[in-house]
């Protein structure tokens, strides 16, 4: 790969870690907790290019630039850079919840721990939760700590068949190893809720809905429904 090559690579990547921080985008991607290292890679990239683009110059004007003509042909490889970097994909969806079918998260190290495993919850009705919260304390916590409590729970739309589910992909370290946690709505009549489509929803356990014959995928009984924009973070963590 030519020098001339190398540094409009570093540019354009270390413009897009940089971009994608400053706009949000990289959640997309990974943990907001990456933040701030994608932006030091980012400027790390453009700083070396600036510094390899200046001895370059330098170069140049000392020996003459007859090979200032070789440039040209790099441009071509920084199309595939362009369409990776600067055409974001959507976040994770329905398609990946689909997917992953069968696969479940695993059950806590220590199994039928009871309360020990989750901290008590807040006074009140509902209580925000995440879908991933909501998920363990309706399969491990032998306390019952969500019977009887509403929850509201933020997601995104998935249709199986006759079923409907609210759903978000939860992640540990990027995209790359994010996992569905889904639970059933039950209830209403919600087919005509488009895929994908993002919610807020009031809800009820089912208590023993969550079952290894299931795949440990809580059923609850909808109170209220109504659609939300999408958040900036589509994940959970």
């Amino acid at each position: 790969m030519r020098r001339e090559t190398q540094n409009i690579l570093l540019v354009l990547l270390g413009g897009a870690l940089l971009k994608i921080s400053f706009t949000g985008t990289y959640l997309r991607y990974v943990k907001p907790s990456h933040k701030w290292l994608l932006i030091a890679g980012g400027t790390v990239m453009v700083l070396l290019a600036a510094v390899s683009i200046i001895r370059e110059i330098r170069g140049a004007r000392e020996h003459g630039d007859g090979h200032a003509h070789s440039a040209r042909s790099a441009w071509l490889l920084v199309l595939p850079v362009l369409a990776v970097f600067l055409i974001g994909p959507p976040p994770l969806g329905a398609d990946s919840v689909e997917r992953a079918a069968g696969n479940s998260p695993a059950k806590p190290s220590t199994e039928g721990g009871g309360s020990d495993l989750f901290p008590p919850l807040p006074a009140g009705n509902p209580i925000a939760l995440q879908l991933s919260d909501f998920s363990a304390r309706a399969a491990w916590d032998r306390a019952h700590s969500l019977d009887h409590r509403t929850a509201r729970l933020t997601g995104f739309v998935v249709q199986e068949g006759t079923d409907t589910y609210v759903a978000r992909m939860a992640i540990t370290c990027c995209a790359a190893d994010a996992f569905p946690v889904k639970i059933r709505l039950l209830g209403r009549e919600l087919s005509n809720l488009p895929v994908n489509s993002w919610i807020q929803t009031d809800v009820t356990l089912r208590p023993g809905s969550a079952t290894r014959a299931d795949e440990y995928v809580p059923s609850a009984t909808i109170h209220s429904v109504r659609r939300v924009d999408q958040p900036e973070d589509p994940y959970e963590h």
